[in-house]
């Protein structure tokens, strides 16, 4: 299957982009070490993603508090108390999170295409600057969850694309790790979507993507 007439493609960030998971073991691991707490890190990162739903379910908070939050509730969850300053350290680790392997060069390869590529993140305005920095391309737009007032999965984030590019949901596509936070809503509104399923997930509804992926090397193919 290959995608024709797309002019905008959109990027999950944190997970898609940047190794989420990874900076949320690492950071787990290093607040693990300092107090020489007994925890399994096998899985810690899928124990974190239920858990930030959940803060994020509450109510709309900036990502950096979204962080703190969660990561004192995980670790409680496991059988230990963190302090504040600890859930803050943990917070600000995503300022050094970094890209996977293949990031630049494919998106490189977009951009040389034609393509505009825009992010659609659940995070705010501060910490994703350092991450583009961190990535090295000039994205022709970003839209955060700071800007909207909402987290993914629900809907905020493609609405205001579209406004703000005055695109129809045609000339998008839609890329991204996450099956509930990116893919189920993306279908769910008519774009097309490519799950960059790095963890051989199996998909938990019957809404699937129209291509899935290991990583984004195979992407920039996939576009006529």
């Amino acid at each position: 299957m290959k995608f024709k007439n797309k002019k905008y493609i959109t990027f999950d960030c944190y997970g898609t982009l940047i190794d989420w998971e990874g900076g949320i073991r690492n950071a787990t691991k290093q607040i693990s070490d300092k107090h020489g707490f007994n925890l399994d890190l096998n899985g810690i990162a899928d124990k974190y993603i239920k858990v930030e739903l959940a803060v994020e379910a509450e109510q709309y908070r900036k990502y950096h508090d979204v962080l703190q939050s969660a990561s004192k509730r995980l670790l409680k969850q496991e059988g230990f108390d963190i302090s504040d300053e600890d859930a803050l350290e943990f917070a600000n680790s995503i300022y050094s999170w970094q890209p996977f392997s293949e990031i630049h060069d494919v998106l490189a390869k977009l951009k040389d295409k034609g393509y505009k590529l825009i992010i659609l993140s659940n995070i705010d305005n501060e910490i994703i600057k350092k991450s583009i920095e961190l990535i090295g391309i000039d994205f022709d737009g970003i839209v955060t969850a700071e800007e909207v007032g909402s987290y993914k999965p629900s809907h905020g984030h493609w609405q205001e694309m579209l406004r703000r590019f005055n695109a129809t949901k045609g000339e998008v596509l839609h890329v991204a790790a996450s099956y509930v936070h990116d893919i189920i809503p993306a279908k769910e509104q008519g774009f097309d979507a490519v799950w960059i399923n790095r963890n051989h997930e199996q998909p938990t509804r019957e809404i699937r993507p129209d291509l899935e992926f290991n990583d984004l090397s195979p992407l920039p193919e996939s576009l006529v």
